[in-house]
């Protein structure tokens, strides 16, 4: 039977193809109308109506409520909701609220004005990163100079600037993780075994605060640097962490540090996604989600959440001499795995027989069989 799948909202070339590569030809034509879809791959958030017929036979690439991580001013409020959980139910227990202690700190505009003038009065020396709140790319992200001059429109947050990063050949990196949640109805999560340490144009500078290419690591701000050699650099996992090994770090001990900061950010949207998606009426079991999880490691080899992207970009930004085509075969391979973990190249299978609690542990076992090079982290 020939399934139909469906590309919308901000779409371009580069978003669609690898998902469009991904399927299943003998399975799978493209439909001709934004109705007729058994998978709808979205670029961009939805409207509320795309979920209404959504279920095991026909799915959507997003989860109502993902703005609970996806806005960065939600993903701090979330991460501060379940540390105030983890404190009342734990009395305090300083092991769980430590562990939740790595995101820096967020000033919504203009709830918070106030309260982040008395920080910035408070702690003269500590520098601040004024931030939209619902954008990507880079755009509109610069150092706070004068506090008072901070804008206290809704759109704009500050986040505590952390000033001590880890640098790569002098340079300051984030690491691009990508995570997907499979289900939230159980809750299922997975991180990809593959990423990318983005690296800044220009050799890190505390005190160069005009410097866009020093400080700031998004790949659409470092392409516009013409004096740099390289400005685009992306270097995969495998290569960073030999180079984490070979300057004596321990790089598992980091990446288990990653994986459980992973875990409890998306433990954080959890409720307000399964709140979200009970109020539209959407079939959790027809929704999934990829998300870009950009993550700084500091000096200390502590890594911390800057953000959470929706739709994480899937072009090609690097150029071939600098990691372009490393960067190419990894994201094709993360959509490939992440169109087998969902089964959408699955034929459908019988999977109502059985206890309720059988017929769950079945389907986890069955997509964690397909999960290719995603590892589970949640059941785990």
């Amino acid at each position: 039977m020939t399934r139909y799948y469906w590309m919308g909202g901000n779409r371009s070339y580069e978003q669609d193809r690898f998902f469009e590569q991904s399927l299943d030809k003998s399975l799978w034509q493209k439909a001709g109308s934004a109705e007729a879809w058994d998978a709808c791959w979205y670029t961009g958030m939805p409207d509320p109506d795309y979920f209404s017929e959504v279920g095991p036979e026909r799915k959507i690439n997003h989860i109502p409520g993902n703005n609970a991580l996806t806005v960065k001013s939600r993903l701090y409020r979330s991460l501060m909701d379940l540390r105030e959980r983890v404190e009342r139910q734990d009395k305090g227990s300083a092991h769980l609220t430590d562990r939740l202690a790595f995101v820096p700190g967020v000033f919504s505009m203009p709830e918070d004005y106030h309260a982040f003038q008395q920080a910035a009065l408070d702690n003269p020396d500590k520098r601040w990163i004024l931030k939209p709140k619902n954008a990507a790319r880079g755009k509109g992200i610069q150092l706070v100079g004068d506090p008072a001059k901070v804008p206290l429109e809704s759109s704009w947050m500050v986040q505590e600037y952390l000033e001590k990063p880890h640098t790569m050949h002098d340079r300051k990196y984030v690491l691009r993780l990508y995570v997907l949640v499979s289900s939230i109805s159980p809750f299922r999560v997975y991180l990809y075994r593959q990423g990318f340490a983005k690296l800044a144009s220009a050799p890190y500078d505390e005190e160069n605060a005009d410097n866009p290419y020093s400080y700031l690591t998004n790949p659409d701000v470092n392409a516009l640097n013409l004096g740099a050699d390289v400005p685009v650099e992306f270097v995969d996992f495998e290569r960073y962490r030999a180079w984490l090994r070979e300057q004596g770090h321990d790089d598992e001990a980091l990446f288990a540090k990653i994986e459980d900061l992973v875990a409890l950010t998306c433990l954080a949207a959890l409720e307000p996604m399964r709140e979200r998606s009970r109020v539209v009426g959407a079939d959790t079991r027809g929704c999934y989600e990829l998300m870009g999880i950009d993550c700084l490691v500091d000096e200390k080899l502590k890594p911390w959440v800057l953000e959470c992207n929706l739709s994480p970009s899937l072009e090609v930004c690097a150029g071939p001499e600098s990691g372009g085509d490393i960067e190419e075969g990894i994201k094709a391979s993360l959509v490939a795995d992440m169109v087998e973990i969902v089964g959408l190249n699955s034929k459908s299978a019988d999977v109502e027989t059985g206890t309720v609690a059988e017929r769950l542990v079945r389907e986890t076992l069955q997509e964690m069989a397909r999960s290719g090079g995603f590892k589970n982290l949640i059941p785990g």
